[in-house]
C-alpha cells in the first residue's frame, strides 16, 4: 500500500546549530535599525513550532506593525543563506540513504512536514543538496496550528502524486513531542528520532509508533512503513 513520509527538517533531517535563530536575530536588527533589538529571538521556545509563530511574538513585543512581515522576510532569506553556509550546519546520520530507499521503493513517497516557511527550508535543504527529495510538503503558511500545516501536506501531496492517502497510511518523522502531537491530530502514524529538540525520554513518554535514536535503524524504520 502507498504509504506517505512526512518529513520534518531541524533536528530530524539536519541540525543547523542555530542558523535559524541567528538569522532572524540579524534581520530584526536590520530591519529596526537598532543595536538594542540585536537578540530579540534570543528567549523564543523553537524547537517543534512555526517560524511565523516566532516573527509575530517579536512583533507583538516590540510593537512592529505586521505590514512589515514582507520586508522582514526578504531580510531573513538573505541572513539565513549566509548563516547556513558558515560550516557548522551537519546532516544527520544516514540520512541520504533512508531519503533514497524511500524514493526507490514504489510503495513509499517522501514529503516535507515543517514550521519552517516554504523559502527558509528550501534554503536549509539545498545546502546538502535534499530538495529534490522533496516535491511537494507542508510548511508554515500563516498563523496555524502544526497539524493544519501536516494536513495542508498531506493534500498537496495527494495532488502532486496523485495518490490519496489515507490517514493511517501517512507518517510522520520528527523529533519533538509537538510533531507527535500533530500526527495524531490528523491520524497519522508517527516516527519520533531522538536527534533534536526533545531528549529520548521525553519522546518515550509522548508513545510514538516507533522511537529511534537516530535513522541509521533502516530496518525498523522501514518495517513501520509495510
Amino acid at each position: 500500500m502507498e504509504t506517505l513520509l512526512m518529513w520534518d527538517i531541524d533536528g530530524t533531517l539536519l541540525r543547523n546549530k542555530g542558523a535559524g535563530r541567528r538569522a532572524m536575530n540579524r534581520a530584526f536588527e536590520q530591519m529596526m535599525g537598532d543595536a538594542g533589538c540585536r537578540d530579540a529571538f534570543d528567549h523564543i521556545q523553537m524547537a517543534g513550532g512555526l517560524d511565523l509563530h516566532f516573527i509575530h511574538e517579536v512583533f507583538a513585543e516590540q510593537g512592529v506593525d505586521r505590514s512589515r512581515l514582507e520586508e522582514y522576510l526578504s531580510l531573513y532569506y538573505a541572513h539565513l543563506k549566509e548563516e547556513v553556509g558558515d560550516g557548522q550546519s551537519i546532516l544527520m546520520p544516514n540520512v541520504r540513504n533512508m531519503l533514497e530507499r524511500a524514493r526507490r521503493t514504489d510503495s513509499l513517497y517522501n514529503a516535507l512536514g515543517t514550521g519552517n516557511l516554504e523559502l527558509g527550508a528550501r534554503i536549509k535543504l539545498d545546502l546538502f543538496d535534499l530538495n529534490s527529495y522533496f516535491p511537494v510538503g507542508g510548511f508554515c503558511y500563516g498563523l496555524v496550528e502544526r497539524y493544519q500545516v501536516l494536513q495542508d501536506g498531506v493534500e498537496r501531496a495527494r495532488k502532486h502524486y496523485a495518490v490519496d492517502f489515507a490517514p493511517e497510511r501517512v507518517i510522520i518523522i520528527g523529533d519533538t513531542v509537538r510533531d507527535i502531537e500533530a500526527a495524531r491530530k490528523i491520524g497519522a502514524k508517527v516516527i519520533a528520532v531522538a536527534t533534536g529538540g526533545n531528549s529520548y525520554e521525553m519522546l518515550e513518554a509522548a508513545k510514538p509508533d516507533l522511537l529511534l535514536a537516530d535513522l541509521t535503524d533502516e530496518e525498523r524504520f522501514f518495517a513501520l512503513c509495510e
